[in-house]
């Protein structure tokens, strides 16, 4: 569906887009998480043909989308969804029939299935500007589908949504997704967001991808450390293996050995990273067969989302997230003393160069 090559786009401000390569397939659901500034709103531009690269080659559906004969096809073929609802001051039936109507066309049926599909059919002859955060969204979610494009393109779709809000509508979007069958191209900070609905997952930093794949290798198998902190990664250690027998690997790192499955070799540099969910904490020593067990500190406790965050001193610093059940239970407050454990396979290693 999108194939790009050696893209580049270039601002004033010394900001560089520079993408070495992107393949999209049909029916495939791409998302592309990271940072603010990341430039994830610019590449979603030139893929929606708003901005055009000073070099590189795109195609969309097998054509070379910056050639201007193909231009107004391709536009006509797909939708864009941008971080704000921007409704006309109409009604919602009216707003969401729009695309149609830009086209010459009149589709009461599909405007009707729109409305359907994002559950706003009892909203649709109030008008688009008195509607919450939430319906504007799913206005302009209907109105995005409502011409069965070929191919999406959503800009932070979620912003300022609550989480109640947000997931409701991503529910109902991963429905209309997997029965659309279009290609969709999700750009966002919101990676809870982004793995609700993605098949395929990329991490942009700095104008760059660095990593892409399938969203669990991506969120536990990151192959930078600029990748591991973006998706959660709160345990990063510098490090060296100093043995390795059948992927098993030693590390010296905060001045402990500590135990990781990997393919690295003896002598490697490395980064040690632990998701903050993969360690255990307790008031015993048994490890409960965890390869990793330390006796540590509570540094700091406090809620996270529906857990709480437990910074650890271990000799080095270790972030656990554990339940408040589990933080009653244990007595889990600064200063107290604790074990903490986590799984050989719970660790990922990722290569230094130095």
């Amino acid at each position: 569906m999108i194939k790009l090559a050696n893209l580049r786009l270039g601002f004033d401000t010394g900001f560089s887009l520079a993408v070495d390569a992107l393949n999209i397939r049909e029916g495939e659901v791409f998302a592309i998480i990271g940072p603010n500034g990341a430039g994830k709103t610019t590449l979603l531009n030139a893929m929606a043909l708003l901005k055009k690269p000073s070099s590189g080659t795109l195609e969309i559906m097998g054509r070379d989308a910056l050639a201007p004969a193909n231009k107004m096809f391709l536009r006509r073929s797909m939708s864009v969804v941008f971080s704000q609802p921007y409704l006309t001051n109409d009604t919602v039936s009216h707003n969401v029939a729009l695309p149609l109507a830009l086209r010459g066309q009149r589709d009461r049926a599909a405007v009707e299935e729109a409305l359907e599909l994002f559950k706003i059919t009892h909203l649709k002859d109030r008008n688009a500007k008195t509607l919450s955060q939430g319906e504007s969204n799913r206005a302009a979610l209907a109105r995005a589908f409502v011409t069965r494009p070929k191919l999406v393109l959503l800009d932070e779709p979620f912003a300022s949504l609550d989480e109640r809000v947000k997931d409701s509508i991503a529910r109902d979007l991963k429905r209309v997704l997997k029965a659309s069958n279009a290609a969709v191209v999700l750009v966002t900070q919101d990676q809870g967001g982004a793995l609700t609905l993605c098949d395929t997952l990329a991490v942009l930093v700095n104008g760059k991808i660095l990593q892409q794949g399938e969203p669990q290798d991506v969120f536990t198998r990151p192959v930078s450390a600029e990748v591991a902190d973006f998706v959660g990664v709160e345990t990063i250690l510098p490090g060296k293996v100093t043995g390795a027998q059948d992927n098993l690997c030693a590390v010296e790192a905060g001045g402990k050995t500590l135990m990781v499955v990997s393919d690295c070799a003896a002598g490697d540099s490395v980064f040690v990273c632990v998701r903050p969910e993969n360690v255990s904490i307790s008031l015993g020593a048994d490890a409960g067969g965890r390869r990793n067990n330390f006796k540590a500190k509570v540094v700091s406790s406090a809620p996270w989302g529906l857990e709480y965050k437990v910074e650890l001193d271990c000799g080095f610093t270790l972030q656990a997230a554990v339940t408040k059940q589990l933080v009653d239970g244990l007595g889990v407050k600064p200063g107290a003393e604790v074990y903490a454990s986590f799984k050989a396979t719970a660790a990922h290693l990722i290569k230094r160069i130095l």
